[in-house]
């Protein structure tokens, strides 16, 4: 999507159009309780941003669904002599706490403290629990290609990244499902809060969804122009 294109990108704002994607990140639980965790990590949060936790236990793997309630600063990671990188800290509420899956939670909270506790009671944990968090956001797509979108993200990613991809181009059909890769990511300026612009080349996908994607950018009004 940089250089030399191989397919005209078509303008799609204000169409409709949505990607839902997906990345993993590895974070340290602080405390917990049945109704929600603090994380500290290396990578921003969202606020109000949806994820999804992975608690590995010995024999199964327990997934939570939370939202970002809040998100600050708190320290630096060092690198290098030369560079180091923020730290955050953010506060999760679970969203699955009236589940079958609560049970799971408070028997993933025993093991780790080999005691039970009930209720909302946060809990701090004496050694930071290290856990994988799912992170989806639904971005509004700027233009589309053949080959690729422009999205608007909250998130910066990194150049190369792959993750998984979900392209709704109307809401009555099921969304376009293949892998993506960033192939660069600028800051949006002119925003009033902070914003990304990220151009994703899709990868891995199928026939039939490469098919509909081709009906899709046929179908499109020739008025709005080729970039």
């Amino acid at each position: 999507m940089v250089g030399k294109r191989k397919h005209s990108r078509y303008v799609v704002v204000g169409m409709g159009v949505f990607a839902k994607t997906t990345h993993k990140t590895e974070v340290e639980i602080l405390d917990i309780s049945i109704g929600g965790c603090s994380v500290r990590g290396t990578r921003r949060f969202c606020m109000n941003g949806e994820y999804v936790f992975r608690f590995e236990l010995s024999d199964r793997v327990i997934s939570m669904k939370g939202s970002i309630v809040w998100e600050k600063m708190t320290g630096v990671k060092k690198i290098s002599e030369e560079e180091a990188m923020p730290v955050y800290t953010a506060g999760i509420q679970f969203k699955d706490v009236l589940t079958e899956k609560t049970l799971e939670l408070k028997g993933f909270i025993a093991d780790k403290l080999k005691e039970y506790r009930l209720g909302s009671v946060r809990i701090k944990l004496h050694t930071p629990e290290k856990t994988v968090l799912n992170y989806m956001e639904t971005c509004v797509v700027k233009d589309i290609s053949l080959g690729g979108i422009q999205i608007e993200a909250e998130q910066e990613a990194l150049v190369e990244t792959v993750f998984s991809l979900e392209l709704a181009l109307t809401e009555d059909e099921r969304p376009i499902q293949c892998k993506g890769r960033v192939a660069f990511c600028n800051e949006t300026p002119e925003k009033t809060r902070q914003r990304y612009s990220v151009g994703v080349e899709f990868m891995d996908m199928g026939g039939e969804d490469t098919f509909r994607l081709g009906e899709f950018i046929e179908s499109l009004p020739t008025d709005i122009g080729a970039l």
